[in-house]
């Protein structure tokens, strides 16, 4: 009768603290909490938070498969996340053996600690979303780089063109001079014709209509080559342009590969960090 007596006062004790100082300690949580108070039996006081809480009063039987029940009967720490479809509000529930308050070495009743998963849920769903983001930016950044590289090679290709259509635009400086060549050989004939023909006097004077001819194909032959030239000429600047523009072309396009890599190591280590912050978030 004694040790039950003395029971019942520790109990009365430490429900008098608990109803006096938890409503303290629930305000200093930054997340939301519940607690209760209970003995070998039932409930002895209880501390609903905002959104966790089970339904119970003081006086109410403690439920025989329960993490309270498991905690007085193994005299251990139990431990469980209870989802939202349980009571309302996803928790984890922490339920301490309160030790011997009676001197017979058994657990005389359990606290218990209910921590809202809502905090969790949250950055577990933020994580979540993060990996999947990281991974979906990667997988476009390498095939951004893959892009640029195979750009560069194809500018390389282009640019390897631009010099092979200079090199043979260089080959017909011959052709130009050979025109050059022929027209000023035509002038000379024209002119030697036309003084022939003048010394032939009327008999010459069919000669003469040629040695014209010649000449005109001579000046003909000559303007040509000038346009020729010129057109030519052109064609090397803008060849020579295309190069220099495709030179640009190309070290932007390593440039961008580069960085596209650097993206991808980088949302690489987010993805990382992600994982990291699912494992945080399961430890609250």
């Amino acid at each position: 009768m004694e040790a039950a007596s003395l029971k019942k006062e520790n109990m009365e004790q430490l429900k008098e603290a608990f109803e006096t100082v938890l409503p303290v300690v629930q305000e200093l949580f930054p997340i939301d909490v519940m607690f209760a108070l209970t003995d070998t039996e039932k409930f002895q006081a209880y501390l609903p938070g905002k959104e966790v809480g089970i339904p119970v009063e003081p006086g109410a039987p403690i439920p025989s498969q329960s993490g309270i029940r498991r905690a007085l009967d193994e005299g251990r720490t139990v431990s469980a996340n209870l989802g939202a479809e349980v009571y309302g509000a996803a928790f984890k529930s922490v339920a301490k053996p309160i030790g011997d308050l009676d001197g017979s070495g058994r657990p005389a009743g359990v606290l218990t600690l209910g921590i809202s998963l809502r905090n969790q849920q949250i950055l577990d769903g933020a994580a979540e979303h993060l990996a999947v983001s990281s991974n979906e930016v990667r997988t476009a950044a390498d095939e951004i780089a893959k892009t640029a590289t195979d750009l560069a090679a194809d500018l390389a290709v282009l640019q390897e063109i631009g010099r092979s259509v200079v090199t043979e635009l260089k080959k017909t400086d011959e052709i130009l001079s050979f025109i050059r060549e022929v027209s000023e050989n035509s002038t000379l004939l024209g002119i030697n014709a036309a003084i022939e023909a003048a010394h032939a006097g009327e008999h010459g004077r069919g000669f003469g209509v040629v040695a014209a001819e010649i000449r005109k194909m001579a000046e003909s032959s000559a303007s040509s080559a000038r346009e020729i030239e010129k057109i030519l000429g052109l064609i090397r600047t803008r060849i020579g342009n295309l190069d220099e523009t495709l030179d640009r072309c190309t070290a932007q396009s390593e440039q961008q590969a580069a960085a596209t890599q650097e993206i991808a190591a980088s949302m690489e280590q987010l993805a990382e960090s992600a994982g990291e912050i699912k494992g945080i978030a399961k430890l609250l």
